[in-house]
């Protein structure tokens, strides 16, 4: 990892900041340097003389670099990578090693989803990276997604944003979350749940926050299909007795499916729980004028977030004893 921190130091050094178009880029501008790329027709030359175009020429502009070859996205990397670690504790790849050279393919190939914004005072958070199983997950192109306020990747319901921007704000405070799960929608509108999340602040080697990015495993369908990660590192097992282990194990999961299924009354009052402890948060920012920010809704969101996995593990246990009888 010393080669990555190298290197991260020096994109720290020349990171070019990402600035709106100076005033040589108005209309009239881009009229003049037409004038000066565009040739006269036969000027200079013999009509029809049938020389081929080369790249840059108006008529054959030259093809964008692969998004993993692209400096900016070479830049963003380093740190995404770099960061993860130092949060986190553990290499994005887990135990594969991968040369520095080789770092951003190897990310743009990984079996896992891996999304980021930036972070700006004053501003929406935009997509600035999402490798290829990102954008296969969300039905999108590179084009559609860079730009997009990460907002769009959730539904405009109040609870699910509320509840993404609650678990953005814990991981902006404590470094990094392991433990987020939450519904998304692709641009197509395909609703999916994302698992096994982790949810990290992208910083330069100064300390300055200059993104947040999330590394998604497991992801499941409303239909019930759910799509597990190959994973470089075995983070969790199961026993011929049925008990699960490993840092990875959910451990309100562990308990429902070791409790056999719930019953009716148990999802009922888990859901209505749920509802209550989100309507009480909604009533301190509305009534209060909190923010998520706020300590007294970051400790009451905790509890939410631990309320809704005890929810999942039940129906979770509920759907696994549905489908075995």
């Amino acid at each position: 990892m010393a080669a990555i921190a190298r290197a991260a130091a020096f994109v720290a050094g020349c990171r070019p900041p990402r600035q709106a178009p100076s005033s040589s880029s108005s209309p009239a501008a881009a009229r003049r340097q037409l004038v000066v790329v565009a040739a006269k027709k036969g000027g200079g030359g013999k009509k029809g003389s049938g020389q081929k175009k080369g790249p840059g020429s108006l008529m054959n502009p030259p093809k964008p670099a692969e998004p993993w070859l692209q400096t900016q996205v070479i830049m963003d990397n380093l740190l995404l990578i770099e960061s993860h670690f130092r949060k986190t504790g553990r290499p994005i790849f887990g135990d594969t090693e991968v040369e520095i050279e080789d770092l951003t393919k190897t990310l743009w190939d990984a079996p896992f989803a891996v999304l980021m914004h930036e972070v700006e005072e004053g501003q929406p958070n935009r997509f600035c990276y999402g490798n290829q199983q990102a954008l296969d997950l969300f039905e999108c192109t590179w084009e559609e997604l860079i730009g997009t306020e990460s907002t769009q990747s959730a539904e405009d319901a109040a609870d699910v944003q509320e509840d993404r921007a609650a678990a953005l704000a814990r991981a902006k405070e404590q470094g990094f979350i392991d433990d987020y799960t939450g519904w998304r929608k692709s641009f197509k509108g395909t609703r999916f749940q994302i698992g096994r999340t982790t949810l990290f602040n992208v910083e330069a080697p100064s300390g300055e926050l200059v993104g947040q990015a999330v590394t998604i495993r497991e992801w499941t369908y409303e239909d019930g299909t759910k799509l597990v990660c190959a994973a470089a590192t075995i983070r969790e097992w199961t026993y011929e007795d049925g008990t699960k282990g490993g840092e990875g194990v959910d451990a309100a999961a562990a308990a429902a499916a070791a409790a056999g299924p719930p019953s009716p009354e148990q999802l009922a009052a888990a859901e209505a729980a749920v509802a209550d402890q989100g309507a009480l948060i909604r009533q301190m920012k509305e009534e209060q004028g909190l923010s998520n920010s706020s300590p007294e809704v970051a400790a009451e969101v905790e509890k939410l977030l631990g309320l809704k996995q005890q929810l999942q593990a039940l129906q979770d246990a509920a759907a696994a004893a549905e489908a075995a009888s």
